[in-house]
């Protein structure tokens, strides 16, 4: 048996599809470990893995106040960090890592591997394409500089484009081609596994409507990090359809204060997905991967509010390109968002669409494909 160490950051949604193969390489007998920032242990220990800081770069903050606005901090500290270059290393020894599992966004700890004598895999946790900006783009521009700054450091060549950074390393992408424009010219080690996500010990909730309850169910789910303040885009879903003729269950962490709660809605700190969505008719949400993936994967389509960064305007995007969703600003007033849902429950098309993509992410490897992929790299380097 093996032991695999996943080297992660604290951006909500890259957990989700790292647990989930953690979870069942350690039902396959495997070991998994997790190495990160310590904003991250409690997400980690709750399901049981060991969990260690990153020497030099883990305590850095990225729910400070300061920086939600601030992109430098980020890329200094977690994209591009120097840092990475010495707690990779580190990090080996510490966990006694016969294989490393890293999140694609972290190019400094990427740029570490290459150094090392150790199989190495790539884990990209959402659509390439909508996490990697071209070089021609302002940000685009600005990572690779950054990235190509630190690869020097490092001895290595530059890149001409993000995505080069795992050339020649296996990769698992959870999502599925259809979602993902990058997937076109995706390098052959490159697998697209579909989306991944963790189990929970207790999938039951306390529903407060009847059984035999048939009026439609709208989930309203936001992000669940501190990176947004989702209160404006919650009051204003729960007054578009506060007097619709639904079940509304809103799933937020931490609310705060978003006013009176309307009387076809409830509001619940965390239920799994997969206990409610079989039940859902439409999503309302910010459009992260993870609620994004799950939703479809259940053939439900997406009303998207999107924040207007990382991943989620270009997911929202591509769901209405595809017609599995509509995407609005995520500023838009309760009107629009009463019209978009209207729409949704309405028009067929929407659920056909997220129907075929069900289907699609039901015939990807999941996350039997994506384990046997790491044993297969862990056995390859003892053999």
């Amino acid at each position: 048996m093996a032991r695999f160490a996943f080297v992660t950051w604290d951006g909500g949604g890259n957990a989700s599809p790292a647990i989930g193969i953690a979870q069942e390489l350690r039902l396959r007998g495997h070991d998994a470990i997790f190495a990160g920032y310590e904003t991250q242990r409690k997400r980690f220990e709750a399901q049981e893995f060991d969990f260690i800081t990153l020497r030099r770069s883990g305590s850095f903050d990225i729910y400070h106040p300061r920086r939600v606005a601030e992109r430098i901090p980020f890329i200094a500290n977690v994209w591009a960090c120097p840092a990475h270059l010495e707690d990779i290393p580190d990090a080996v020894e510490e966990t006694c890592a016969d294989a490393l599992i890293i999140d694609f966004m972290m190019q400094g700890a990427l740029a570490a591997a290459r150094r090392l004598s150790m199989p190495v895999a790539v884990l990209a946790h959402s659509s390439i394409a909508g996490l990697t900006p071209p070089p021609e783009s302002s940000l685009g521009g600005r990572l690779l500089a950054v990235t190509n700054r630190l690869r020097e450091e490092a001895g290595l060549s530059a890149l001409t484009r993000l995505n080069d950074g795992w050339a020649g390393q296996p990769a698992l992408v959870t999502t599925i081609p259809e979602l993902d424009p990058a997937a076109t010219d995706a390098g052959a080690l490159v697998r697209y596994v579909g989306p991944i996500f963790e189990r929970f010990p207790d999938m039951d909730w306390n529903s407060p409507w009847e059984a035999g309850d048939d009026c439609p169910l709208v989930l309203v789910s936001f992000t669940t990090t501190g990176l947004w303040d989702q209160r404006g885009r919650i009051r204003n879903t729960l007054d578009a359809i506060c007097d619709e003729p639904v079940r509304v269950l809103v799933t937020a962490a931490d609310p705060g204060d978003i006013g009176a709660i309307p009387a076809n809605a409830v509001i619940r700190q965390f239920v799994p997905h997969a206990a409610v969505l079989p039940a859902a008719a439409v999503t309302v949400t910010h459009a992260g991967h993870g609620t994004e993936s799950a939703s479809l994967a259940y053939g439900v389509p997406i009303v998207a509010l999107p924040n207007a960064s990382a991943d989620q305007p270009f997911l929202a995007a591509t769901l209405q390109r595809l017609g599995a969703g509509l995407a609005l600003d995520g500023e838009s007033e309760p009107e629009a968002v009463r019209s978009a849902v209207r729409a949704i429950m309405t028009q067929p098309s929407y659920a056909t669409v997220a129907k075929t993509l069900a289907a699609a992410i039901h015939a990807a490897p999941g996350i039997n494909g994506a384990t046997a992929e790491l044993e297969r790299l862990a056995l390859a380097a003892r053999s």
